[in-house]
């Protein structure tokens, strides 16, 4: 997967998460830090992207907390 189409993929799971919070997102974004999402939907917003991969992303996991959507778009591209 290209990191334009992880980066969009990541816009489909956060308008998945609550309509309207990938017009709020960039690739220099950091999703909490720039309160795009809060702690909950952080949560919701990581289900909807691994129901939209397809399978689960191994590095995350209940202590993840590198919301950067470079980082994401890393971890999207490497699988």
């Amino acid at each position: 997967m290209t990191e334009n189409e992880a980066f969009e993929l990541i816009k489909k799971a956060l308008d998945e998460t609550a309509a309207g919070l990938s017009a709020k997102v960039t690739m220099d974004s950091h999703l909490t830090k720039d309160e795009i999402v809060d702690s909950l939907d952080s949560m919701n917003f990581l289900f909807e992207l691994e129901q939209l991969l397809g399978h689960k992303i191994e590095a995350i996991d209940e202590t993840f907390d590198d919301f950067r959507v470079k980082r994401l778009i890393e971890l999207i591209s490497s699988h």
